[in-house]
């Protein structure tokens, strides 16, 4: 698969997704992702992000600052 903005090589990886909402912040760790070998730009597949606002949406009202989770933990 190609990138979508160099057209270099898409391998599978793993990310860190980070949602700034003002004062509070969430950090998904471990998220599925395609990384291009050239410019580093970040894609998912399937249902992942969704998978990662589920996750967002379900702790953005109850944190007061930061949150961190794992995506595993919380998708399974």
């Amino acid at each position: 698969m190609a990138c979508y903005f160099c057209n270099g090589n898409l391998t599978h990886s793993v990310t860190t997704h980070v949602s700034d909402f003002g004062k509070r912040t969430i950090i998904v760790r471990g998220v599925p992702c395609l990384k291009c070998d050239q410019c580093v730009e970040i894609s998912y597949e399937g249902n992942v992000f969704q998978q990662v606002e589920a996750i967002v949406d379900a702790l953005k009202d109850s944190i007061m600052e930061v949150a961190i989770t794992n995506y595993l933990e919380k998708a399974a």
